[in-house]
């Protein structure tokens, strides 16, 4: 582990645009000067995240979110500082994973477990290509699973007779660790093979760590043709998307990720070359699921087989990955049958006019909701126009409500310009940087502290002078950001704001500079005479501080001697005012 110097964070945010970090997080649309999206920071509907190119900064303006593209980045994958700036660096092409901290230690069980399953792993791949092995790799090269793939997935093979307990327990490891495992069960006095006689694929991490397996069997009159690890301490079905560690890097390039049922469905577009797919082992997606789905993209196609319940499970997918603000397509089979048989069946180009073909949420939606309604019966076909006009009316964009209005009339037979008034909405006006509150947050700084640290922001010459002619400030929060901005003036001319940003690693401070930047009052440009105003004002509000602090003291005394003397403060004070004042109008 090395430490970051503030030239390297620095060089590092200046290469990396804020907005080409965001896009891969969020869809972006323009209006006027500065992007917009909707806050994964709140419960969010209408787009209230504004990202400026020119400020290299973003900000929510209903929950107050906002920063530099390490502040976002830290916050929307819930990781430190340093962790978004080695992401970060990592997205514009600079390596720094030895500057991260060393990781927290890991339990020693758990490493235990996770080297049994690279050792079961290792077994299984070895029992593929050994003799009892070889009829099972044939069934898979028939399949279409290449010996390619079969390296890639390390898909193996455990046969009968409890080999991978009785090779294990060979190694060394603890019967109770194998179990924890769930690669055996406990029989009797003896281990017994979960997976035996089953053709087996590996299941890991996002960091690439195995967890556990999922089994296809190779017998015929076994009951369960798919069999998975059961709960343990490393295996949570209900966290886990398969193959993300493998299509990260490809989800990135394609912009957009598929999500299928299971490992199969996996392997099968890997056979057609696209390999920006994942799988949620089940149909039944869990809120982790869909936050680790939100992570790898914000553009989500559906996979799910193209039978009834395929298509069940994908309405139900696309309603929460709706919810979650994800932009949501899915692929239109045709066919009752799930990748790898749309593969065997028609090949491999066709899965892949399929991905091109895909469709959009509200066209399946259109499609898929017309099974749940009968449309021959009034009551019925009202109630399916009132539930897609809802989800119309939810739409973003223009065009596309009055092009789904328009599907939604041919559909349902209702004319267009009634459908269309159930669904039109006046849109919000438009949000600006500039309609940020005039108070700032949570601090009693004054107009004319605002405006010396404004005119420091964008002047060394206005920093250097408030430096060596006042020196101070009355709100704490103020005189915090006058101190940083005068100590980010040691080594540059010019402050570029998402940097001092960096350097606020007090959240009140960051969240000051970032509504001070946005101040409808901000200068755009230097102004000494306003400096030296602002300036004075400070003073004047010091001694004004002085009168009503001795006033309130000399309320509290007898003696006439303390009186006079408290008194004679106030006169001074009232004249340091008189003459600040004089001295102002002189200028």
């Amino acid at each position: 582990m090395r430490r970051l110097s503030d030239q390297e964070i620095t060089d590092i945010r200046s290469k990396a645009d804020i907005a080409d970090v965001i896009s891969q997080y969020l869809p972006l649309t323009r209006r006027g000067r500065n992007l917009w999206a909707v806050c994964p920071f709140h419960d969010d509907h209408d787009p209230s995240l504004s990202i400026s190119k020119d400020k290299q900064i973003y900000k929510c303006f209903v929950c107050g979110a906002g920063g530099n593209v390490f502040t976002f980045v830290a916050n929307i994958e819930k990781i430190s500082f340093l962790q978004s700036v080695v992401k970060v660096a990592k997205n514009v092409g600079i390596d720094l994973e030895e500057a991260l901290e060393p990781a927290v230690p890991v339990d020693p069980r758990k490493l235990t477990l996770i080297q049994v399953l690279k050792e079961s792993i290792n077994f299984f791949r070895y029992q593929l290509n050994a003799s009892d092995g070889l009829m099972i790799k044939e069934y898979l090269l028939n399949r279409g699973i290449s010996a390619l793939l079969i390296e890639k997935f390390e898909v193996g093979y455990n046969p009968g007779n409890d080999q991978c307990s009785r090779f294990l327990t060979a190694k060394g490891y603890q019967a109770s660790d194998i179990v924890a495992t769930n690669v055996a069960r406990v029989n009797g006095s003896q281990l017994a093979d979960v997976f035996a006689n089953r053709i087996v694929f590996p299941i890991h991490d996002e960091q690439g760590s195995p967890l556990g397996f999922t089994a296809r069997t190779v017998l015929a009159d076994e009951s369960a043709k798919y069999i998975n690890t059961t709960e343990t301490e490393l295996y949570t079905k209900g966290l886990i998307i398969y193959n993300y560690h493998r299509a990260l890097p490809d989800v990135k390039k394609a912009e957009f990720v598929i999500v299928t049922e299971g490992v199969t469905d996996v392997i099968a577009f890997y056979r057609a070359n696209i390999r920006n797919v994942v799988a949620t082992l089940g149909t039944a997606a869990t809120p982790q699921q869909i936050r680790k789905l939100r992570q790898l993209h914000w553009h989500i196609v559906i996979g799910y087989d193209g039978d009834a319940a395929g298509q069940k499970a994908a309405f139900r997918l696309g309603d929460m990955l709706i919810k979650a603000n994800c932009t949501v397509e899915v692929l239109n089979y045709r066919v009752p049958m799930d990748p790898d048989d749309i593969i065997n069946t028609y090949g491999e180009q066709h899965l892949v006019q399929i991905v091109e073909n895909r469709v959009a949420w509200m066209d399946f939606l259109l499609d898929y909701s017309q099974s749940l309604y009968q449309l021959d019966n009034y009551n019925q076909k009202k109630q399916y126009v009132l539930a897609m006009g809802a989800q119309i009316k939810n739409l973003r964009d223009d065009l596309d409500r009055k092009h789904f209005t328009e599907r939604l009339a041919a559909i349902s037979g209702y004319k267009y310009e009634d459908l269309w008034s159930l669904v039109a909405q006046s849109r919000k006006p438009e949000k600006t940087f500039e309609d940020a509150s005039v108070t700032p947050p949570k601090s009693d700084c004054s107009k004319a502290e605002c405006e010396i640290c404004a005119q420091m922001m964008i002047s060394k010459e206005a920093a250097l002078r408030f430096r060596d002619e006042l020196g101070y400030l009355s709100s704490p929060m103020a005189n915090r950001c006058a101190i940083l901005i005068i100590d980010s003036y040691r080594n540059q001319d010019e402050i570029v704001l998402a940097d001092l940003l960096t350097k606020a690693t007090d959240p009140a401070l960051h969240d000051f500079i970032l509504w001070l930047s946005d101040w409808p009052l901000f200068p755009k440009e230097a102004n000494p005479a306003s400096l030296g105003e602002a300036m004075t004002k400070v003073r004047i509000d010091v001694y004004e501080a002085k009168i009503k602090k001795y006033k309130m003291e000399s309320a509290q005394l007898i003696d006439a001697a303390k009186k006079a003397e408290i008194a004679n403060k106030i006169i001074e004070a009232q004249r340091e005012i008189t003459a600040l004042k004089r001295g102002k109008k002189e200028d």
